[in-house]
């Protein structure tokens, strides 16, 4: 009876379920399983290196042979961390810098068991961030990756967004925060605002086309920069208005370069119309702190004066002269 219990106690065998008792993960479950990690490594495209806590080389992926050159078989488990870096010192990557130096800066990292990421620039011009990860159990991690591409991408991006995509200036946003600077500075340095207006610049619209509109335009941004200082600024607002912010400029010399580029904008240009044109500008001056302060009020009176320059056929004029008085201009003193 017992015997045909147990018979009537058993599954069918495509019933049966195989029972998994459950065990650590870890590559005892899989001896490939080392291998598999080893070739998923290798096909990163960024370096990896894993050193011991005496600084020996445990393993270098392919991608770090990759990024600085290295043949197969150079690289050794055991070679200490100095030797890498003497190694690609040698190739000419680092030959500005001295391998004790930089080992000893990545030593003092690790020692802060710092994670932090620097960029390193190679003498061939590419940009590598290298991160240092410290161990749990002792020894460390770095992690290279070529960011070169990307920098210049984000260089790109950052240039669009602060400059005039025909000119090539600097456009409103940056302007308007190197004037904010500009005045900020102590008064006794003093900065000269000048705003441009073209005359006639939209008959060459009309006859020649946008073509040549812009031709003009960009020929125009050459002119405004030439001479420029270091801290000076020539930008485009829109359209045909720019401006030229003059840091540390004195009030002595103000009048005479404005007069100076008023005859260097109004030199023929060409423009592929088969023939120079011509077109005329007024300019508008005005200086921190005497005529004001804050970047705002300055550039509203260097705007003002531009716009009586215009209506009243001056080549440049001060702000000083929209007081009541006589009209002082680029051919007078001021």
């Amino acid at each position: 009876m017992a015997r045909a219990n147990r018979v009537s106690a058993r599954l069918p065998r495509r019933e049966r379920e195989a029972i998994v008792i459950p065990r650590p993960y870890g590559l005892c479950r899989d001896r490939r399983l080392g291998t598999r990690i080893m070739r998923a490594l290798d096909s990163l495209p960024h370096g990896f290196c894993l050193f011991d806590a005496g600084d020996r080389l445990l393993f270098a992926n392919d991608g770090y042979r990759r990024i600085f050159g290295q043949p197969t078989g150079q690289l050794r488990p055991g070679m200490h961390a100095r030797t890498l870096i003497a190694l690609n010192a040698a190739k000419g990557l680092k030959a500005e810098r001295d391998p004790a130096q930089i080992w000893a800066e990545r030593s003092r990292a690790l020692a802060r068991r710092d994670p932090g990421t620097v960029l390193q620039t190679l003498t061939d011009g590419r940009q590598i961030a290298l991160a240092l990860q410290p161990q749990p159990g002792g020894g460390w991690l770095a992690l290279y990756e070529d960011v070169t591409e990307l920098r210049r991408a984000e260089a790109l991006l950052r240039h669009r967004a602060h400059h005039d995509p025909l000119t090539g200036l600097p456009n409103r946003y940056l302007f308007e925060a190197r004037l904010d600077q500009a005045t900020a500075e102590p008064a006794g340095r003093g900065c000269a605002l000048l705003c441009i207006d073209l005359d006639g610049f939209k008959p060459v619209n009309d006859l020649y086309g946008h073509a040549a509109g812009d031709a003009l335009l960009r020929q125009m941004a050459g002119r405004l920069q030439e001479g420029l200082g270091d801290r000076d600024t020539a930008a485009r607002l829109g359209g045909d208005e720019f401006v030229l912010l003059l840091d540390e400029a004195p009030a002595s010399t103000v009048l005479d370069r404005a007069q100076r580029l008023h005859a260097r904008l109004t030199e023929p240009y060409d423009v592929g119309a088969g023939q120079p044109v011509l077109i005329g500008a007024a300019i508008g001056i005005a200086r921190a702190p005497q005529h004001a302060c804050q970047a705002q009020a300055l550039l509203e009176q260097a705007d003002a004066a531009m716009y009586r320059a215009k209506r009243l056929g001056h080549p440049c004029l001060w702000s000083d002269a929209l007081a009541s008085g006589p009209v002082r201009v680029a051919e007078g003193a001021v």
